[in-house]
């Protein structure tokens, strides 16, 4: 049986949202565990006075709000913040709390560039792509134009981001502009993609008839798209095919209802994606 940790303060009524980390929290165990999890996100000013009045305030954890209003007294660095909220939860142990606490030493060594290309990637892998795409903009603007590997690297993830969007026409242009910075095919291979999805067929073809390059991407990816197209037929998409006809046998009502939700459960994760 797992250890029962007895829990500090209260569930605030108002939570407090975390910017640089982009949630709202609801208590002082979720602030730590958001600080455990997204050290990568960490910056100097997440440790504010309006946290710890909120701490105080909403969480009732007083001995916790003190503790931060003497480091911000004294302009303490994100580390020092770290361990006091580390220290007072002991579902951290302190193993993790030293291991943690030198990856941040590490970051903190880390350029400006580095760590907004860090958040990005970050915030790219979680959905989040409206700001992984502030973070990568950023980082284009601070870079040398010489950096030619790592602008590369930020537009393929660009184009990424805006393709998860449902932008492939502006996705299409940043796979490109990666292409034409470093040459890697893999970038090649995202702007075909992008071009397939967004194109008419009767477009796509004569588009890529056109380029000897472009034909010899394309069989890669059909390839992959018949691949992925089996692998859904004899999975999701059995289940899926079942679960519709049976709704459409229990009554109309029952399977207008389930559409209405697939739906809204669709627009929900894109609002999600967008925020």
């Amino acid at each position: 049986m797992g250890k029962v940790y007895e829990c500090i303060g209260r569930k605030a009524n108002k939570p407090f949202f975390l910017e640089n980390i982009c949630c709202n929290i609801f208590s002082a165990e979720e602030l730590v565990y958001c600080i455990y999890e997204n050290a990568e996100l960490l910056e100097k000013d997440i440790f504010t006075t309006e946290l710890a009045n909120w701490l105080e305030d909403e969480c009732e954890t007083v001995k916790l709000a003190d503790r931060l209003y003497q480091l911000l007294s004294k302009d303490a660095e994100v580390a020092e913040f770290a361990q006091v909220l580390l220290e007072e939860f002991p579902f951290v142990s302190s193993g993790q709390q030293a291991r943690f606490l030198d990856l941040l030493s590490e970051e903190s060594d880390e350029s400006g560039p580095a760590r907004r290309k860090r958040r990005g990637d970050y915030f790219l892998q979680k959905g989040r792509y409206v700001h992984a795409l502030n973070e990568y903009e950023a980082v284009l603007s601070e870079i040398s134009p010489e950096d030619v590997e790592l602008q590369a690297d930020i537009y393929h993830n660009m184009g990424m981001a805006r393709a998860g969007l449902f932008l492939l026409e502006q996705a299409q242009q940043d796979f490109l502009k990666a292409y034409e910075l470093d040459g890697k095919e893999e970038h090649y291979y995202y702007y075909a993609a992008s071009m397939r999805f967004s194109m008419s067929d009767s477009e796509y073809i004569r588009t890529i008839s056109d380029d000897v390059q472009m034909r010899e991407i394309t069989l890669k990816l059909e390839a992959k798209m018949q691949e992925a197209n089996s692998k859904w037929e004899a999975g999701p998409g059995v289940e899926l095919a079942e679960t519709q006809q049976k709704l459409k046998d229990a009554g109309e009502t029952e399977y207008a209802e389930w559409v209405n939700k697939t739906l809204s459960d669709f627009k929900e994760e894109y609002r999600r994606c967008i925020q």
